[in-house]
């Protein structure tokens, strides 16, 4: 019998995915750079992020979906910074179709991509993956709130989760 092994994803410091937005730059991969950001900006999981086209984001304010996971309606606001990146992004790829997807990657090759990119910024003793930018996204919003009870309730509730036990791990 063979058994699974699940490890727990890391979340990352402001420092860390600056980091990692550079090196992708660097890297000229303008996809994996808009991937970064709006994975920690929207709080969304990988599953949801690969399902979103550039219809639903250029020139809007709110991404609209329902989450693939719990089936669950949400609307997030597209803040500026992240509409400016949409956009600058969408042009510097030469304007694509705007059904195709942001993210058309497998979640495999993505976590590949980050924990190289990772191990090149030097971040160490992390487990890098697609949810450390959900888990990233959300403790720094926790802790710009004084890491409350009050707060964990409320980001609790939008992540979608059963319990704040679970948005405490």
């Amino acid at each position: 019998m063979t058994t699974t092994k699940y490890t727990t994803s890391d979340y990352l410091t402001t420092d860390e995915i600056h980091r990692l937005i550079r090196y992708f730059k660097k890297m000229g991969n303008p996809i994996m750079e808009l991937l970064i950001e709006t994975g920690v900006k929207t709080l969304l999981r990988y599953s949801d992020l690969n399902q979103i086209t550039w219809s639903d984001v250029l020139g809007k304010d709110t991404l609209i979906l329902n989450e693939k996971k719990t089936n669950k309606r949400r609307e997030i606001t597209i803040g500026r910074s992240l509409r400016e990146s949409i956009e600058n992004t969408y042009n510097e790829l030469k304007t694509p179709n705007k059904e195709d997807l942001l993210f058309p990657y497998s979640i495999q090759y993505v976590n590949r991509l980050l924990k190289e990119g990772g191990k090149d910024v030097r971040i160490r003793n992390k487990n890098i993956s697609t949810h450390s930018l959900r888990k990233s996204g959300a403790r720094f919003i926790w802790e710009s709130n004084d890491c409350s009870d009050e707060f964990l309730i409320k980001l609790s509730q939008v992540l979608n989760h059963s319990s704040t036990s679970i948005t405490r791990k």
